[in-house]
């Protein structure tokens, strides 16, 4: 069936004549009027009488008309409540980051977006798996590191600086490394997705370290804390221990190298127009890494 004829055939009956519904429709009535006559033939029965003086329902065109009209009322509801929806600030925006990523910068974010706009509701998945975008209807993803998803805009918010952490209390039982090869004399917890530690002097020099993990994790409070039970040395985001070096509870180690960072992506589908309240959200975080 064609559902533009019979959409056509809803807006004829609506507007009681071929003429008026063409120029609701804004097409031609002979257009109109062959398109009817299809529809017509395609179903095996008349729908309208019509000649140049009279228009009017057959049965078979009441019984069909009166049986679909609430039908495609409801479709137009159901349709201008979408449209409000996406050229307003409201409705559902689903988001997705990794857990450390999503607790010290997503949320604070998530928060006052949706104070500032409270017509907005979120449903936010943090994990450290990466969530398939398409199968959850993913709005915005934050990413950390290369990005190869070639059907969304990957845009860069931030450089994560890395750093080279261990207690005190373990460089009492340990030597502190002056080269990045020396780390493999004390205990170390990595993270699943730092097989390798990348440093470079302040001459360019660089060097990769492959670290054997005394604990291994994928989530990077967990191995906060085990750094913090002196179990051992680990390479994470500063972002995480800032406090804790502060505080000398954690010591960095190797200073005068720097470490390859990760790039903090901004993910959302390739659409010619985004819905308003996405594009909101995505200038809002834009202006907040400015």
């Amino acid at each position: 069936m064609n559902y533009q004829d019979l959409y056509y055939f809803i807006k004829v009956v609506e507007k009681g004549s071929l003429v008026a519904a063409a120029r609701y429709l804004d097409i031609p009535t002979s257009t109109l009027s062959r398109r009817l006559q299809a529809f017509e033939q395609q179903l095996g029965y008349k729908l309208v009488h019509r000649s140049s003086k009279k228009f009017g329902l057959t049965e078979s065109g009441q019984r069909f008309y009166h049986s679909l009209e609430p039908v495609m009322s409801e479709l137009e509801m159901r349709s201008e409540d979408v449209n409000s929806e996406l050229s307003s600030l409201s409705g559902d925006i689903k988001i997705t980051a990794p857990l450390t990523l999503g607790h010290h910068y997503v949320k604070d974010w998530v928060f006052e977006f949706m104070e500032i706009n409270p017509r907005i509701t979120v449903e936010m998945f943090l994990s450290n798996q990466n969530v398939d975008l398409v199968k959850n209807s993913i709005d915005i993803a934050f990413r950390l590191g290369k990005v190869t998803l070639n059907d969304w805009v990957s845009r860069p918010l931030m450089e994560t600086e890395m750093v080279v952490v261990a207690t005190p209390e373990l460089l009492d039982r340990y030597p502190e490394p002056t080269q990045p090869e020396q780390l493999a004399e004390l205990p170390l917890v990595v993270l699943k997705r730092s097989a390798f530690w990348r440093f470079q002097d302040g001459d360019g020099h660089g060097v990769t370290f492959t670290p054997h993990a005394h604990l291994r994790t994928d989530e990077i409070r967990f191995a906060v804390d085990a750094v913090k039970r002196g179990l051992g040395a680990c390479c994470m985001p500063r972002y995480v221990v800032t406090e804790e070096l502060a505080r000398g509870e954690l010591i960095q180690l190797l200073p005068e190298w720097s470490m390859q960072g990760r790039t903090m992506h901004m993910l959302y589908p390739h659409r010619q127009s985004l819905p308003v309240k996405t594009r909101a959200f995505i200038e809002f975080v834009m202006d907040k890494v400015a």
